[in-house]
């Protein structure tokens, strides 16, 4: 069996993997036209984000049983094709969400007490102490947009908090617990007054925090995205900040996170929005931690050994 690895691993995974019984093609360092050409000789392919998985991107694939995603997100994968070909597509669901809930947790806590503008301060030796008075997250109403395994790492993480934590999953019922209560959505425009989103890109949630949106909230609002870029449409979340119904915002992920390739349109928005001392800023790192790592490429593993177990 031929196994392709087309991103960023380390090389002691690489050992890991080439004590299974296969032969492992490593294209680590390779481009993505690289990557592609090799695809007709793989049968199991770990990739992160370097290529589309698609009819129209990799056509040729007679060999392939396997695909496996090192993380969570498939908007680069069409797995309807793929499982339509015969091949078992599988992530590592779960895998960084401890990373995204600490994450989550730390973003709001430097946002709300300030904590970037504070340690700026000190270092040009100016001690404003009331400048940079913080706000509690205690006795706040913290609405979660996705209940799975982020989310729920979320809730565990607010829970000495003393918030109220309410939680909507568009695809689950019956899911209240000890550290969030089940809601409508109706429930989190009435009480939220910290939104954190944790759902998949898909077609339904793309630009789903747009105008129409942000105005149903009935709370001036802290939003938080570790989800996806495109989850929230950037023109609204700049036009919301300028009206104050976003007080602030933490974002880890950005529409097109590629800085280089960046449209002139998109130059402009990015120029507002990293100007603005009440936004925090982080490149996709939520799940990106060295824990998460062990996890994830232990979980890869376990995928390859299933996968040449049937």
């Amino acid at each position: 069996m031929n196994v392709l690895v087309i991103d960023a691993f380390p090389d002691a995974f690489m050992a890991a993997l080439s004590s299974l019984p296969v032969q492992v093609m490593d294209l680590r360092e390779a481009t993505a036209a690289e990557a592609r050409s090799a695809l007709p000789s793989a049968h199991i392919l770990i990739l992160n984000s370097k290529i589309r998985l698609n009819a129209e991107a990799t056509p040729d694939i007679p060999l392939l049983r396997g695909v496996i995603r090192a993380g969570v997100g498939m908007d680069h994968i069409d797995v309807a094709w793929l499982e339509g070909q015969g091949v078992s597509v599988r992530n590592t669901q779960g895998a960084n969400a401890a990373a995204v809930g600490e994450q989550t947790v730390g973003m709001l806590l430097s946002l709300r007490h300030q904590l970037r503008l504070a340690d700026q301060s000190v270092r040009a030796f100016r001690w404003e102490r009331e400048t940079h008075r913080g706000r509690e997250i205690g006795g706040k109403t913290i609405g979660l947009i996705g209940y799975g395994h982020t989310g729920q790492a979320v809730a565990r993480r607010l829970s000495g908090f003393g918030a109220t934590v309410l939680a909507y999953d568009k695809y689950r019922q019956g899911y209240s617990d000890a550290y969030a209560t089940e809601a409508s959505m109706e429930a989190i425009f009435a009480r939220a007054e910290i939104l954190s989103l944790h759902v998949p890109l898909t077609e339904e949630t793309h630009y789903l925090v747009n105008t129409d949106y942000l105005t149903r909230f009935a709370h001036p609002l802290w939003l938080l995205n570790l989800a996806r870029g495109p989850v929230v449409h950037l023109p609204s979340l700049l036009a919301a900040l300028d009206s104050g119904k976003v007080v602030a915002a933490a974002l880890d992920v950005l529409e097109n996170e590629k800085l280089d390739t960046l449209s002139p349109e998109q130059e402009d928005w990015y120029r507002d929005l990293f100007a603005r001392d009440n936004v925090l800023l982080s490149p996709h790192i939520g799940g990106w931690s060295f824990e998460s790592r062990d996890q994830i490429n232990q979980r890869i593993l376990d995928h390859v050994r299933s996968l040449l177990s049937n």
